[in-house]
């Protein structure tokens, strides 16, 4: 199993609705991991025409 990374612990911190936006941290975190995961499937499966970001 191939597990992508991220730059730290894939979670944000909220209470309410949206608070989860202004976890900077967080956001930063998710959109590394984002990254990574779409670098992870081009390769394993190659890029599709069909699929657009």
């Amino acid at each position: 199993m191939i597990v992508p990374g991220s730059s730290y612990w894939n979670l944000g911190i909220g209470r309410n609705p949206g608070d989860v936006l202004r976890d900077k941290e967080g956001v930063k975190t998710f959109k590394i991991l984002g990254k990574n995961m779409a670098w992870l499937l081009k390769r394993l499966y190659g890029e599709t025409k069909s699929v657009k970001p």
